[in-house]
């Protein structure tokens, strides 16, 4: 298989919402890990108070009970496979067709770049010129983002880039002289 096959192939690969109840997202990763199923919590860090008053850095999912597996075989299949698991969890569907949401590769790769809790780099908006009215759809000209789309609003004087998928939206602060 030639290098431009298999990236083909890596572009055309999907993900799947998993949901599970009682935030157990980290248990579910421990039987993905097992069942060799790549697999995606987003998380973001959170300063939590010590028993002693002192306030710790810890890393905590962005929203509880939502995982992203990739679709490495058909969706009856992953659904068998899932049942195995202890804890109880579903792959979340549309309300129209109850079909389950399908992310992109690429959509899937921006919303880890929004996800990843060590990534710090500033983004451009391109406005083509124009002022950003609140909830405007940009795309994001500079950076890692670059080639991103999503909304800008504006929230307590402070400009937010927002990315949406499944229904699951993730917010990045960026500053006005940006956009």
């Amino acid at each position: 298989m030639n290098e431009r096959t298999m990236t083909e192939q890596k572009e055309q690969r999907n993900w799947l919402v998993l949901r599970t109840f009682n935030r157990r997202e980290r248990d579910v990763s421990d039987f993905l890990k097992e069942k060799g199923l790549p697999h995606f919590i987003p998380m973001r860090y959170k300063e939590k108070a010590t028993p002693d008053g002192r306030l710790q850095r810890v890393l905590v999912p962005v929203v509880h009970n939502y995982l992203f597996v990739e679709e490495q075989m058909p969706v009856q299949e992953m659904k068998s496979l899932m049942a195995e698991c202890r804890y109880p969890l579903h792959f979340l569907s549309r309300r129209d067709d109850k079909q389950p949401y399908v992310i992109s590769e690429r959509e899937m790769l921006e919303f880890r770049m929004l996800c990843d809790p060590s990534f710090e780099a500033k983004i451009t908006v391109n406005t083509e010129g124009e002022d950003v009215p609140v909830g405007k759809e940009v795309e994001v000209i500079h950076g890692q983002f670059a080639g991103m789309r999503g909304r800008l609003i504006r929230k307590q004087k402070q400009y937010w880039f927002i990315k949406t998928i499944a229904g699951i939206s993730v917010q990045l602060r960026i500053t006005r002289w940006y956009c």
